[in-house]
């Protein structure tokens, strides 16, 4: 996982941060991106990972399935979803971004 940057908003106090979950992998390659994403929260949160909820629990094997048997890369595949009071937003190539919300 490396961290592409972040941007505020205006008028927020949120911040945006951008991750790529692959480091270069193809997407199929990945071990498990839900713990990615799970790490990434608490990573943002300065939480342990064991301390936040189960991404199973919130939306089930969707990233799963998105990466391990990706649609063709014409279809340009998006999936967004709120986890841990972000809003996460992957695309099929490995990119993600992360935006605190109340």
């Amino acid at each position: 996982m490396t961290e592409e940057g972040g941007e505020t908003p205006p008028d927020s106090d949120s911040v945006i941060v951008h991750r790529e979950l692959f480091e270069g992998q193809l997407p199929g390659d990945a071990d498990d991106p839900e713990i990615d994403i799970a790490r990434i929260v608490a990573d943002l949160e300065g939480e342990d990972p064991t301390d936040i909820g189960s991404l199973y629990d919130t939306i089930d094997h969707v990233v799963e399935h998105l990466f391990s048997n990706p649609p063709p890369i014409e279809a340009q595949a998006e999936l967004a979803f709120t986890f841990e009071g972000y809003r996460i937003e992957l695309s099929q190539d490995g990119r993600a971004t992360f935006l605190k919300i109340d």
